[in-house]
């Protein structure tokens, strides 16, 4: 598993999430490193989890795209385990559209925003899932202690 996010690095994402900071290289930075953790994670976990909406919420789109943990299939030739924006559409299956680190501006800014909510939701369901006891769950659940204080 992934070592690369400290937990230190969560700081500027916190403060995005919780409105007391606009995005900066800072929290983009640190949204790649926890980026490649979760993917880290996800490929151990291999639990589903279908989070919030990042859509484009000044256009009342927010359900368009999700952010989505799962088996996402970016080609014919290539599948793999991963955290991934996806178009939420009926009929496209949660197809990936960008990285969480790929999105533009106003669309990164919801996404860093609904961290907190997208691993609790993971969280639940890898409990769910009975995996809260691997080292990849116990990770997942040292960031959720980060994003989500008790």
């Amino acid at each position: 598993m992934s070592t690369e996010f400290d937990v230190e690095q969560a700081q500027p994402l916190l403060a995005v999430a919780r409105g007391e900071a606009g995005l900066s290289a800072a929290a983009d930075n640190a949204l790649q490193a926890l980026e490649a953790e979760l993917n880290a994670i996800a490929a151990e976990l291999q639990v589903e989890h279908v989070g919030p909406g990042v859509g484009m919420a000044d256009m009342n789109a927010e359900g368009a795209y999700r952010i989505v943990v799962r088996e996402h299939e970016h080609d014919v030739t290539r599948r793999e385990w991963g955290v991934m924006v996806c178009d939420a559409a009926d009929n496209c299956d949660y197809r990936p559209m960008w990285p969480m680190s790929g999105t533009g501006r106003l669309r990164r800014r919801q996404v860093v925003e609904a961290l907190p909510e997208l691993i609790a939701g993971w969280r639940a369901a890898m409990n769910e899932a009975g995996r809260a006891l691997t080292p990849a769950g116990q990770r997942l659940v040292a960031l959720d202690g980060v994003f989500n204080p008790a």
